[in-house]
């Protein structure tokens, strides 16, 4: 049947293909609707439950969601745990040192961020640093999928499914398995902001204060390796007073503070904002994807309904 919308656009210049263009459109997401993220994480994480973030790399954490986590860790005093994901010696500019003392250079570095954020630091060191294309080995799927039974994360950060460096794609894969492995259908999946891959479709964010931006600034400063390559520091102080001053208009409306006075609605204490992806546990309602992280809650979903269709058994009293 042909759709009103096709039928009312038809003209002389009207082409066959021009409908399947405009049918990719609709029934997609609205512009807008961002939440503030703290409203999700305040049923998602707890004292037994830790708010995670995996770090492909050691500096990924400062730089995409350091006010979040020191929020949460310092300010709220519930437990913020930074995994490295991949510990090694690329990327530092220190040719006089061997490969094993630049990864303890990268290592203590991201120990030194943590101690600021005041997150737990944890080092995996995965096999997979040393395999063509961060291909994970056996003992490293027992490794993250045990990690993640044993610490049942209520909250997790990871890099964009769209990003371009292939150890962010690998870590994201790497977590949608520990989620189906440790069957934890619960846990709130945040996609966080990198450098290598904007967000596709930003639903959440997190707004700080000058008081959180320096501690941010400080968190970079930490990784002494990288700031010599590039530095991070004024890339993100940037950004965040850029989406500061664009998330009252994606978010349609809401009052959101970038500089403006208080008569405007607005709270003088916003200087910036970190921004976040809520990934949705219904996948039926979305287009096909092949994000790992998408198929894993869409497997995770299917397997919770299936769960609570099935009957409890009927108690049979025992035979007298």
């Amino acid at each position: 049947m042909e759709n009103n919308a096709g039928s009312s656009l038809r003209g002389g210049r009207w082409r066959g293909e021009y409908d399947r263009l405009l049918s990719s459109v609709r029934g997609s997401a609205a512009h807008g609707h961002l939440v503030d993220v703290r409203e999700p994480l305040r049923k998602a994480i707890g004292p037994n439950r830790p708010l995670v973030m995996l770090c492909p790399h050691a500096d990924d954490g400062a730089i995409t969601a350091a006010c979040l986590m020191h929020e949460y860790a310092v300010r709220r005093g519930l437990p913020v745990v930074e995994v490295l994901v991949f510990a090694g010696e690329r990327n530092v500019a220190a040719p006089w040192l061997n490969d094993q003392k630049k990864v303890s250079v990268r290592e203590s570095e991201f120990r030194l961020e943590c101690s600021v954020l005041g997150a737990e630091s944890v080092c995996w060191n995965l096999d997979a640093y040393r395999s063509p294309g961060y291909q994970p080995s056996a003992a490293d799927i027992d490794k993250i999928v045990g990690w993640f039974l044993e610490r049942r994360p209520g909250a997790l950060i990871l890099p964009p499914a769209t990003d371009a460096h292939v150890a962010h794609r690998m870590t994201r894969a790497l977590a949608a398995i520990a989620l189906l492995g440790a069957e934890l259908g619960d846990t709130l999946v945040m996609t966080g902001w990198t450098p290598w891959g904007p967000l596709p479709q930003p639903n959440a964010y997190f707004t700080y204060d000058g008081e959180a931006e320096r501690t941010k600034e400080w968190a970079i400063h930490c990784h002494a390796s990288q700031v010599l390559l590039t530095d991070y520091t004024k890339y993100c102080t940037h950004l965040g007073r850029a989406y500061a001053a664009l998330a009252r208009e994606w978010s349609e409306g809401h009052t959101l503070n970038a500089g403006r006075s208080s008569r405007q609605g607005g709270d003088e204490r916003v200087v910036g904002v970190e921004l976040f992806q809520i990934e949705s546990r219904d996948c039926k309602s979305e287009p096909p994807s092949e994000d790992p992280v998408r198929i894993a809650l869409g497997l995770l979903s299917d397997a919770a309904a299936t769960s609570s269709a099935t009957p409890a058994p009927i108690p049979v009293a025992p035979l007298v």
